[in-house]
């Protein structure tokens, strides 16, 4: 059995004006089951420990305890935006004639948004890829969790953004090759 084109992830909606490409989170299966059954532990910590606290008159073990709970909720928080982010998260591309706007969020729930002025906006290309050694290497705990990073990347000013989590190189070629096409982009600016 020949094996189809891949079809790529990105939907692209392009009204004349503006430009708006959607791409879904990747599944990673392993960081589904993982973040499951991890925060169904979580759940038993957490609520255990509120038990004690409000069942315990001991300051000290209580301090301990409160300063514990702080970090385990935080730890909650982040596994369960995570898990969320990877079931049902979305990255949104907006692009008219003077703005790019990235916003990452939960279906409908922006995370994180960013808008760039398109003229100030230089070297539009491929991200190199990463293998495992520069994955651990990140100095954000984003890129790891496939919450930040991307395989497109601008220069704008003395920074480099990243975008287009989870898509393959052969789409963001693509992707760049139509955000050309429309005129939103050009080489020499």
């Amino acid at each position: 059995m020949i094996e189809q084109p891949y079809i790529g992830r990105a939907k692209i909606d392009f009204d004349g004006f503006k430009m708006k490409i959607q791409i879904p989170s990747k599944k990673n299966w392993f960081i589904i089951l993982f973040l499951s059954a991890w925060l169904v532990g979580w759940y038993f910590g957490e609520s255990s420990v509120i038990k004690e606290l409000i069942s315990n008159d001991n300051i000290g073990v209580n301090s301990f305890m409160l300063f514990w709970l702080a970090g385990w909720t935080i730890g909650g928080a982040f596994a369960f935006v995570v898990l969320l982010w990877t079931l049902i998260g979305r990255e949104t591309i907006s692009i008219d004639r003077s703005i790019i706007q990235i916003d990452k969020g939960i279906l409908d729930f922006g995370i994180r948004s960013k808008r760039y002025e398109l003229k100030s906006l230089k070297k539009l290309e491929l991200n190199p890829g990463q293998n495992i050694t520069t994955l651990f290497a990140q100095k954000n705990v984003g890129d790891f969790w496939g919450l930040t990073g991307g395989k497109l990347r601008f220069d704008y000013g003395l920074k480099t953004i990243k975008f287009g989590i989870g898509i393959d190189e052969a789409e963001a070629r693509y992707l760049i090759d139509e955000i050309k096409k429309k005129g939103y982009y050009k080489e020499n600016e």
